[in-house]
């Protein structure tokens, strides 16, 4: 027998320690080789490399058990992913590895043996090792065993152009890296695609577009030399190459025009799509347009464009579901944006980690969350509102007329307020007259502005009456009272609610005051005091709140939380089991410092913990209910807790009046004396002083007008970071109330060490993801350019460029272009345009037999790509060869055709547009989240739940049933043909029309005489059956006004199907 190594040892299996094979010497010679490996020696390469042809193996077979997963799914302590620990010396003292030795080599024991419970692969993981790639580990070790970089993790190479036979093949670079491969296997390039192909392919490649029939003769009449650059520099000018380029990004960041989850409600997100179109068209360069999707936010004094392009960090799904936990699904929000980037700009399986250390690549769990952090500092909710306010932070997209509405009445209300100190500094004489007019008694009158007044002394008809208005009543199931601070008062169970009816309805404008007696009881440190709000977090806390929360005051003011509002929270505790006045005074001016707590008449001192409320706080169309007592929907109750005499003012009580109120003293004779002069000035302006109260009341005016034109601006999630960080922790288990240990914002060691004095945020991130040292985000983004026009990517696992990879077939062309790609300055549309460019793109699709026998896969590039189309191209290109495809760019989402009761599910009517809407191109098309355009499912579009890279092919029934019945098709079919016959007067020319139209090519006469039957047989059943015409002449909204004969349109429109659902339509050559 053959050896495979030199004179080692033999060794005999004795025992099995602590988990790894105890191995012994017996005599000295050769391992002796099983037979099935050894025979395979001289198929196997002449030098075994780590990369290429053992690291598959041990990644495909075990890491799952032995890799660099250091928690509890690594066996026996064995890393056999890299060479320091697989040589490390075991707890048995031997070694998995040793160089040069196989019969030291525990691995190579454990790879022959026969014995079912000793043999690796373990039985239960459900791997087996083939004979070849056991006669692969055995001569590696035999060879030295010889461990390298992952290729990936090295920074990429720009080598010189390799040496090629044929001089006159390349067109450019990336052709001789491609024919160099192909020389070294004994192959030829093919030839170049003939023209309409090539100008077919380029234009769906480019542009997502089949070319016009128009477009067609032009670039076959074009003999110049450069005849398809010029047709090249035209598609990349195109406004439709911004578009194409858009639907491959909107699926790395799972766009969608829903929420997701099971309500699955509608959100406005269009304009980052926008954004997004116009970035590609305009060629933002890569690493900007990675900037300002990361950290647009970040970046001095941001745009709102950079704002907006921010949204990509908030298009993933969100929850809201009644009964969710909030943080939960918080967390699972950050876990998204980290496994989206680990995805989309680092090709890696980084959400792998979440739970545990990857199993097969060097990201540790700990890598993960230190990933996460960078995330981990915005200010949301995980449960979001279920009302229509957009999840905050978000910005307001105000149109140039908005914007100068709200400018006129910021700069009206800044007037109207130096108005009323003008009026303050003015009438200070008027004022001393008053003071001595009055006689120096001031008769401050609580009754003045006094809309609500429960005693809560007695009930009637099982309700509370208002004092000021009777009809007002105040309900709650088995109310109780009990003895309180003046006559009976309302003791609260904590969870149902006293509803005052209408008391306490104001908006974000309005000045208001509430004053109340409360008792709190021992224990209670978090409750809902009083609350004119819609169903708690359910409904973003619209509205506006007092609670208790660690036993302080606190005051929320909100259109929804958390992003739109104002919060302020009393730095002390309130007093208990003793009963105390709590007075809330607001001045309707939508700002934090507008409002003020009183204890028993004193002012409490407040932190400001939030200060941004810029809308409404009402809801409904009545606004209604008022003012509630005691508990909310969702939030904790104020159990056993009393509430006595409470008031509601429909203005600004001033310091000295809410002192009154603490006192109990309705109205009171007062010496101006015994009254502070600035309370008295207080009491003066807002009672006598006409002039100031007239100011006052068009000050409220203005504040109302703003408050109507914010509300009508539609406004977009965005990203932004908190002013205090949140502490990240390692979630054990990925569980998200199980933290472990504190960790900080970084990124794996492995890909890059994260660079010394680069700031630690969103911002920095992008910077180290850009860093010309970084290994992987050029070599990604190229690799799924070249999958674009390709079909697959040079590297074939786009969304894995880690162990579990695909190794590229072209290594040196990857490098060249990443770096070509990074030194050009990120110039995107060079990069589509040198592919596009090259003799490589440009070949002929077709292959000879011995192409298929020596590259069945076309893994050498030995010829030109072809795919089927996406399912966009597939319904876009018959709208355009119809000629119905509207042309317009950006908007709202539209509602194409769609099958009835798909949204049943969800009790959601899907109402469908009309007119041009029905036209436009399919990246427009409502994307619902949980029930996406079923026929763009049906042609492999992603669910968008996700970030995918890499759309899989499928070739099923189904997509043939689409295109023979979908009313998008038929209509298209039916128009196609219309155009051709007020074109052309014969049959063969309308069926060259129609084909052309359709597949960019001219039919054979075999093809034309084929169709030309089809259209006769089919005319002939309907003049038999011209009932049977109907569908084929009404089927979606557009109608041929002009008097043809039905049954040539439905005769045409069969034709024309008919060659959508042939390989020269629905394949890209």
């Amino acid at each position: 027998m053959r050896k495979f190594f030199g004179n080692n040892k033999s060794w005999i299996i004795l025992s099995i320690v602590g988990g790894v094979i105890a191995i012994v010497a017996a005599t000295p010679g050769s391992v002796k080789i099983p037979e099935d490996i050894a025979r395979l020696q001289d198929s196997l390469p002449a030098i075994i490399d780590y990369n290429i042809h053992v690291k598959p193996i041990l990644s495909d077979k075990c890491f799952v058990c032995h890799g660099p997963d250091k928690g509890q799914g690594q066996k026996a302590g064995l890393d056999l992913s890299t060479a320091e620990t697989a040589t490390a010396k075991l707890e048995s003292g031997h070694r998995a590895i040793v160089p040069h030795r196989l019969s030291r080599s525990e691995l190579y024991h454990r790879i022959t043996t026969t014995e079912e419970s000793l043999v690796m692969p373990a039985k239960e993981s459900n791997r087996t090792l083939t004979s070849y790639e056991k006669a692969i580990l055995v001569k590696w070790i035999e060879q030295g065993a010889e461990y390298k970089p992952h290729w990936a993790f090295t920074p990429p190479v720009k080598k010189p152009l390799p040496e090629v036979k044929n001089k006159e093949w390349p067109v450019n670079p990336i052709d001789y890296f491609v024919l160099n491969k192909l020389e070294e296997n004994g192959l030829k390039p093919s030839p170049q695609a003939d023209k309409e192909t090539l100008l077919r392919r380029v234009s769906l490649d480019l542009t997502g577009l089949p070319p016009s029939v128009e477009e067609m003769n032009a670039f076959l009449a074009d003999t110049a030399p450069d005849a398809y650059e010029k047709v090249v520099n035209r598609l990349l000018q195109s406004k439709q190459y911004g578009e194409k380029m858009a639907v491959d990004w909107l699926d790395v960041a799972r766009y969608a025009d829903t929420h997701g989850y099971t309500v699955d409600r509608y959100r406005d997100t269009w304009p980052w799509k926008d954004w997004v179109i116009k970035a590609f068209n305009e060629n933002m360069p890569f690493n900007t347009f990675t900037t300002w999707q990361l950290a647009g936010d970040l970046l001095p004094n941001p745009t709102r464009e950079q704002m907006i392009a921010t949204t990509f960090n908030r298009n993933h799904a969100q929850n809201m579901e009644g009964g969710i936990i909030n943080e939960e699904f918080r967390n699972e929000y950050v876990v998204d944006r980290t496994s989206t980037v680990g995805t989309a700009f680092l090709g890696m399986t980084v959400g792998c980690a979440r739970c545990h250390d990857h199993k097969f690549d060097p990201i540790s769990i700990k890598d993960f969350y230190s990933l996460y952090s960078f995330f981990n500092n915005v200010d949301e909710a995980g449960q979001i509102s279920f009302n229509d306010a957009t999840p905050g932070p978000s910005i307001m997209l105000t149109t140039k007329a908005q914007d100068a509405v709200l400018a006129y009445l910021a700069q009206k209300e800044n007037q109207t307020i130096a108005e009323k100190q003008r009026i303050e500094a003015q009438e200070k004489s008027n004022y001393q007259t008053w003071k001595q007019t009055i006689g120096n008694t001031v008769p401050f009158d609580l009754q003045q502005g006094l809309q609500a007044h429960f005693s809560f002394d007695k009930l009637e008809n099982g309700a509370f009456t208002d004092q000021v208005n009777p009809a007002n009543k105040g309900v709650v199931a088995d109310a109780v009272l009990v003895p309180g601070k003046s006559g009976e008062a309302f003791k609260s169970n904590g969870d149902d609610i006293l509803k005052l009816g209408k008391a306490g309805i104001f908006g974000r404008y309005d000045p208001f005051s509430i004053s109340l007696w409360i008792y709190i009881p021992k224990g209670v440190d978090k409750a809902v005091i009083f609350h004119k709000g819609d169903g708690d977090i359910t409904y973003g806390f619209r509205g506006y709140y007092l609670n208790l929360k660690d036993g302080k005051a606190e005051f929320l003011m909100a259109h929804v939380w958390p992003g739109n509002e104002f919060l302020k929270r009393s730095e002390q505790p309130l007093p208990k089991e003793k009963w105390i006045n709590i007075a809330l005074t607001y001045n309707g001016s939508g700002k934090a410092a507008g409002a003020n707590l009183y204890l028993d008449g004193r002012l409490l001192s407040l932190v400001t913990v939030k200060d941004h409320l810029y809308k409404d706080i009402l809801f409904g169309r009545t606004n209604e209910p008022g003012l509630q007592v005691g508990a909310d929907w969702r939030g904790t109750g104020f159990k056993g807790g009393l509430v006595d005499e409470l008031f509601v003012y429909t203005r600004e009580l001033n310091p000295f009046e809410v002192q009154m109120r603490a006192q109990n003293k309705q109205a009171a004779q007062y010496s101006a004396a015994a009254v502070p002069d600035v309370y008295l000035q207080q009491y003066y302006f807002s009672n006598i002083s006409a002039a100031w109260q007239q100011t006052q009341q068009a000050l409220q005016a203005l504040r109302q007008e703003r408050n109507k034109t914010t509300a009508a601006v539609p406004e977009l999630m965005v990203m932004e970071e908190m002013k205090q960080k949140r502490q990240t922790h390692i979630l054990e288990r990925g569980v998200y109330d199980n933290p472990g240990k504190a960790v900080s914002a970084d990124v794996p060691n492995a890909i890059l060490p994260y660079p010394d004095g680069l700031r630690k945020d969103r911002l920095g991130l992008a910077r180290w993801l850009l860093d010309p040292k970084n290994p992987l985000t050029a070599r990604v983004i190229v690799n799924r350019y070249w999958q674009t026009y390709f079909g697959k990517g040079i590297q074939k696992t786009a969304d894995n460029f880690g162990n579990q990879g695909s190794i590229p077939t072209h290594l040196d062309l990857l490098d060249w272009l990443a770096v070509t790609f990074r030194e050009s300055g990120w110039d995107v549309k060079a990069m589509q345009k040198l592919i596009v460019m090259s003799a490589t793109y440009r070949q002929s699709s077709y292959a000879t037999a011995g192409q298929l026998e020596k590259d069945k896969d076309n893994n050498l590039l030995g010829r030109g790509p072809a795919s089927r189309l996406t399912a966009e191209m597939m319904r876009d290109g018959v709208l355009r060869a119809s000629g119905l495809l509207s042309d317009s760019i950006g908007g709202p989402p539209v509602k194409p055709y769609q099958p009835e009761g798909v949204w049943a599910i969800n009790s959601v009517e899907y109402v469908r547009d009309s007119g041009i809407n029905l036209y436009r191109r399919s990246l427009y098309t409502f994307w619902r989240r949980t029930n996406p355009p079923p026929s763009m499912n049906t042609f492999d579009a992603p669910l968008r739940s996700s970030c995918v890279v890499q759309r899989q092919q499928t070739n099923t029934p189904l997509q043939a049933l689409v295109l023979l019945n979908d009313p998008q098709y038929i209509e298209a079919a039916r128009v196609l043909f219309y155009t051709a016959l007020q074109k052309y007067n014969t049959l063969a020319e309308q069926v060259l029309y129609c084909y052309r139209a359709l597949t960019g090519r001219s039919p054979s006469a075999k093809e034309i005489n084929i169709l030309e039957n089809l259209y006769n047989s089919e005319f002939e059943k309907f003049k038999t059956h011209p009932d049977k015409a109907k569908g084929w002449l009404t089927m979606g909204e557009y109608r041929i006004k002009e008097k043809t004969d039905p049954r040539q349109i439905a005769a045409g429109a069969v034709m024309a199907t008919t060659i959508m659902n042939s390989d020269a339509y629905i394949t890209k050559r």
